[in-house]
């Protein structure tokens, strides 16, 4: 079921309704259409404080892309585009205060579909240094909250080593975030690894890469397919072999190829890394997007509805990968991703047994990021909220529309967004970013 509130809330007729019932209308959201566009600044409108970084840093990266100028300040009439704030040289709680100043006078003046952006540190030093940069994160998320409602999303991105900081760290994550590809991520903490990625534009950065995305048939599995090819990558799309007609009609219109293969199986691992090496030698990106539920309360849930969830969902993704690592099949610089979920940090009712390997893999990657690290390997988890699928279309309505509501943007995410996200961590651009969760939520743990 569509979300009728936001479907018909911006038409004419229907506003005032909605107006006179004291209904919120959630704001339509700019997405990225196609592939990506370096010029994500072009005619915007960037305000920016600057602080430990040096102004010359964010005046290039400014420059590499699109915007012509960067404002320190606002007529009052005028509506900012992009807000970047440099914190990365608050130490003491009495330096939060330029926190205050510069939001203050700025978030208020936020157009619609805005960006904002923060830059910190990784919490190290004495305890108030500690205190103070932790501080900003809980500026961020509750920042995000209110200014959601126009659209806007704000993030923050924690640097572990700000004297090696250079263009090459900063812009493929912040040509992210200020893009319409981020329009669903909010609230957000991105940290930055002290290696610079060897390619740092994202437009193109996946061609002639290889790519393989599970449970691609449909839903978020094909949004990312689609979404990879896009910019350049071969994708081969893996399903189970009863979905074999809607795989191959995937995979026929992004000119990609279908491979059958039943991931609750034992033997679909050596299946998979066989197909790869005779067929293209190897592989450059992994997504693990296959996955199942099997809801029930834990004393209502049969052994066979545990198992076989912890099997497709963790145990098959951990022992393809393993086969792929150690055959060498994933290539050096390669990007592995999978798909958490928010019920892994927050836990869903029914879904102990889903919950349980959601949460596995936020731990899964990031012990995995060690391992791979050798091989310019990278290993993140992307963890959907509430996001417009055939799961979340059958959950009761007033969950659903409670799903929606609670996030900061008031309405639920699409694949593409989901898609998204996966695509910039699949990216050359995204080389220092590795055993991370990034939540593609809207700001909010509801979801599925």
């Amino acid at each position: 079921m569509a979300d009728f509130i936001l479907e018909y809330g911006h038409k004419p007729g229907w506003k005032s309704v909605f107006k006179t019932l004291g209904i919120t209308v959630p704001p339509k959201l700019r997405r990225l259409k196609g592939a990506w566009k370096k010029q994500v600044l072009a005619g915007k409108k960037v305000v920016t404080a600057t602080g430990a970084i040096n102004a010359s840093v964010i005046s290039n990266i400014n420059d590499e892309l699109g915007g012509h100028a960067l404002i320190n300040s606002l007529p009052a009439e005028d509506k900012s585009d992009v807000l970047l704030f440099d914190a990365t040289g608050i130490e003491t709680v009495a330096q939060l205060k330029s926190l205050y100043d510069f939001f203050h006078a700025n978030a208020g003046k936020l157009a619609n579909n805005s960006r904002v952006v923060i830059l910190a540190n990784i919490p190290i030093g004495s305890a108030e240094q500690v205190s103070a940069q932790q501080a900003i994160e809980g500026f961020s998320r509750s920042l995000s909250k209110e200014v959601g409602r126009k659209g806007a999303t704000v993030n923050l991105v924690r640097i572990k080593q700000i004297h090696n900081v250079i263009e090459n760290f900063l812009l493929p994550v912040l040509h992210f975030l200020f893009s319409e590809a981020s329009a669903f991520v909010t609230g957000q903490v991105i940290t930055i690894g002290s290696k610079a990625p060897a390619i740092i534009t994202l437009e193109n950065s996946l061609k002639g890469k290889v790519a393989l995305v599970t449970g691609a048939a449909r839903g978020i599995g094909e949004a990312i397919a689609r979404k990879l090819s896009a910019e350049g990558a071969t994708v081969i799309v893996l399903d189970r072999p009863e979905d074999s007609d809607a795989g191959k009609k995937v995979a026929d219109s992004i000119l990609g190829r279908f491979l059958a293969a039943d991931m609750s199986k034992g033997e679909s691992a050596q299946l998979i890394n066989e197909f790869l090496m005779k067929e293209y030698n190897g592989v450059d990106i992994v997504i693990h997007n296959a996955g199942i539920t099997r809801d029930k309360t834990i004393a209502k849930m049969d052994e066979k509805q545990w198992d076989s969830v912890l099997n497709v969902n963790l145990q098959a993704l951990i022992r393809t990968n393993n086969l792929l690592l150690k055959s060498g099949t994933i290539r050096n610089n390669g990007r592995i991703v999978c798909l958490s979920s928010i019920s892994g940090f927050s836990g869903n009712f029914g879904q102990t047994n889903y919950a349980t390997t959601k949460a596995g893999i936020i731990g899964y990657v990031k012990a995995l990021a060690e391992e791979v690290a050798t091989n310019n390997i990278t290993a993140n988890a992307v963890a959907p909220g509430f996001i417009e699928t055939r799961m979340t279309a059958k959950m009761p309505l007033f969950s659903k529309m409670g799903g929606r509501r609670l996030s900061n943007l008031n309405q639920g995410g699409l694949p593409e967004d989901v898609a998204d996200a996966i695509t910039f961590l699949s990216s050359p651009g995204a080389a220092n970013i590795s055993g991370q969760t990034l939540r593609v939520c809207g700001g909010s743990y509801i979801g599925a």
